[in-house]
Order: C-alpha cells, then structure tokens, then sequence
C-alpha cells in the first residue's frame, strides 16, 4: 500500500485533519448513502457520494481509498480529547457523536465491502473509538505512526480553541436529530452547511 510519505511530490502536511471534523464528518457519513467515499484536499475532508461525477472528481483530486489511513491519527486525539470524564461531563450529548461516528464507519466497510485491506483499517478504527467510548483503555491499541508528528501541540491547541462550546453544542443538538429523523439523509445537509465554515477555518489555521 503507498503511503503519501513514498510520493516525493506530496506535502504531507496537507493531510494534517482537524480531529473532531473528522469524527463529525464520519457521523455524516452515518446519513449518506452507501458508495460515499472520502476525499482530503488541504487539511479537509470532503464527501463525495455515488454518482457520475465521483470518479471524475477523485480521478482529477487524486483520491485513493488509501486516503483513509490519515484518519488514524485524528480520529485517536479526538477520543482522548472529548471522551474523557471531564470532556463527557461537560458535553454528555458528545457519546451519541462517536457513535455516530462508528455508524459512518460501518457504512463506510458496506461500500469497501470486496476490498479487505480497507475493511480491516476501518474496523481497526471502530475498535479505537470503542476503546475510549466504554472505557477498555487499552493503551497499546494505538501506535504512532509517520503522521502522528505532525500533530503538534501548537496545531491541536489552535484548532481546539476554533471549537468553542456554543459550535459544539449545535453539532451535538443536529447530531441528536438526525439520529431519529426519518428524513436524516435530506436534512443532514444542514449539519454539513455548518461545516463548510469550520473546513475554511481549519484550511486557514494549518496554512
């Protein structure tokens, strides 16, 4: 499998997520239907559901289902960040969240079902976010890879503060709608209007 640090003509940075995005944007996922893929462009990153337009548009961004791997990183600093005692007390909604988040994962192993490689990345996922979300705490489940570096307490410090509670708070409330609206797939769009703004901030803050 090639990794973005074998491609000399790539700046990883670039790949560099905003860690509750990417759990916010999986839980999306939750909602979407099955064959939506991922696409990360400029610390981003976009969802692209089925259609014509899709493999035009991955062909042109240079999309690869590889491009999961770089969820690994953000997706173990969100749950240390927001599943810990103190981060569940003050936003308790923040479970229902990551285990929307999982649901996205699991639509995500539907549309890679023949691919098992990509399968057992994604359930390596699901255990992480199990791993804090009913506290097995197994401290050996993630290991740090090439990326994890680049996550600096500089970088994570400005992107938790773009994150105040009232932002939270309407992810939380969308988040807790959607997961009993029977028209979640047309009305999630408000979810992801609200993170159009959030994907210029962060492009903006890792530049």
């Amino acid at each position: 499998m090639k990794s973005i640090l074998d491609d000399n003509t790539s700046n990883i940075r670039l790949f560099v997520l905003d860690p509750l995005s990417v759990i916010i944007k999986l839980a999306i996922i939750s909602n979407k239907p099955v064959g939506t893929k991922l696409n990360i462009v400029n610390n981003v990153v976009y969802l692209q559901e089925p259609g014509i337009f899709q493999g035009i548009s991955r062909f042109i961004n240079k999309s690869n289902r590889t491009d999961l791997h770089y969820l690994y990183n953000p997706i173990e600093i969100a749950c240390k960040q927001y599943l810990n005692k103190t981060a569940i007390q003050q936003n308790p909604k923040i479970k229902d969240l990551f285990k929307c988040a999982q649901n996205g994962l699991i639509r995500l192993t539907d549309t890679y079902k023949l691919c098992s490689i990509i399968k057992t990345c994604l359930n390596y996922y699901l255990s992480l976010i199990a791993n804090h979300l009913y506290e097995i705490n197994n401290s050996e489940l993630f290991k740090k890879d090439e990326l994890t570096d680049l996550y600096t307490s500089e970088n994570l410090d400005k992107l938790t503060k773009m994150w105040t509670q009232d932002k939270i708070k309407i992810v939380l409330n969308l988040t807790t709608f959607l997961s009993n609206d029977e028209y979640a797939e047309i009305n999630v769009k408000s979810l992801e209007t609200i993170m159009d703004g959030i994907d210029i901030q962060v492009h903006k803050l890792l530049n």
